[in-house]
């Protein structure tokens, strides 16, 4: 009469211990495929010439400059319209109350992008190594 009630529990044990591990296995694949926020392993001129080209293009703009140390403490970054200027150097108007551009770099799998914070435009930066924030 033992016997039974033995063989019952341990089939229901496994069964209960399968059913986790198949839940676990899901979530962790389910975990992979999403992109979390991120940051630069090392910064490189290489790495910051992409990352001024990848902003460059999600702002549609010629140019853009960050500085070398972006993107190595923090995901975010705030961007600001450069003040326009003459040919003297002074400013043609005058304060800018245009809210700057944040963008976040973000790791999904192995591959690093940059995106824009407000928006749902983003671009794979391949080559660039990062790690999860």
């Amino acid at each position: 009469m033992c016997r039974p009630l033995f063989s019952q529990m341990i089939k229901l044990i496994f069964s209960a211990t399968f059913i986790v591990g198949l839940s676990g296995c899901s979530a962790f694949a389910e975990g992979e495929t999403e992109a979390v926020p991120a940051v630069l392993l090392s910064a490189n001129a290489n790495s910051t010439s992409q990352l001024e080209q990848a902003i460059a293009s999600l702002l549609n703009t010629d140019n853009v400059k960050i500085s070398p140390s972006a993107f190595v403490q923090s995901s975010l970054l705030a961007i600001e319209r450069a003040p326009h200027k003459d040919a003297t150097g002074q400013l043609i108007m005058g304060r800018n109350y245009e809210m700057p551009q944040m963008v976040q770099l973000y790791i999904q799998g192995d591959i690093c992008s940059i995106k824009l914070a407000d928006a749902e435009q983003s671009k794979q930066l391949p080559k660039l190594k990062c790690k999860a924030e």
